[in-house]
């Protein structure tokens, strides 16, 4: 894939079902405050096997956290870094879940996150390294 600015690889979601087989299902507490990607996200781990719990709001989905038994967050890049690491510093105070946190092209890594992950991946990518942070973790459904 051509990683430079402006050029990605287009991958349909039909294109990743070999991605869906084995036991690599767990919860994902998705968190983004941008409607349309919190529903492509949605449906990417959906389609997965994933059990899936979105917000769009931070307050909902720390609250949410601290209720759910959750094997992964996913902290979209549409939040300001700044707010992003004060996010992941607060879900770490009062979740003990794992914090990926999904970068901006060209954005430095966020030390604050347990695994990071550059946006202009592509989908079949993006969710085969949250299969391979879940793996023991993952629960079945």
């Amino acid at each position: 894939m051509n990683r430079h600015k402006g050029h990605f690889e287009v991958v349909r979601l039909a294109d990743i079902a070999f991605l869906t087989a084995g036991p690599s299902h767990g919860r994902i507490l998705s968190l983004t405050p941008d409607p349309s990607l919190a529903r492509t996200r949605e449906m990417l781990f959906a389609r997965a096997g994933f059990e899936v719990a979105t917000f769009l709001d931070v307050d909902e989905a720390i609250a949410a956290c601290q209720k759910g038994a959750f094997d992964l967050i996913v902290i979209g890049h549409t939040i300001p870094l700044e707010q992003r690491k004060a996010l992941v510093k607060e879900l770490h105070r009062r979740c003990d879940t794992p914090v990926l946190a999904v970068l901006r092209y060209g954005e430095p890594r966020l030390l604050e996150a347990d695994y990071f992950f550059d946006s202009l991946e592509n989908p079949a990518l993006f969710l085969e390294t949250v299969i391979n942070i879940l793996g023991p973790r993952a629960t079945e459904v």
